[in-house]
């Protein structure tokens, strides 16, 4: 039997039972609303708690927005195919 911390760290690995698992969730989730609210009502929604879990979750966020920032700026040549 799986202790709940090991299965909250599987469910974030890709590849994972767990992780497919939450996924189906999360689009079932999406699905629904897209389907009774409609799909930018279901949008916004999805915007507004990507933003919070960024909020809360992110400890140095500074750093976090440089590096996504470069990441999106990187020369044609660095990316990897």
């Amino acid at each position: 039997m799986m202790n709940w911390k090991t299965f909250l760290s599987q469910m974030l690995t890709p590849g994972t039972p767990a992780c497919a698992v939450f996924g189906a969730a999360i689009g079932l989730i999406f699905a629904v609303l897209c389907l009774t609210i409609g799909v930018g009502k279901a949008l916004i929604i999805g915007i507004f708690c990507l933003i919070g879990a960024f909020i809360g979750g992110v400890k140095d966020k500074a750093a976090f927005v440089r590096k996504v920032i470069l990441f999106f700026h990187r020369e044609d040549s660095d990316r990897m195919l």
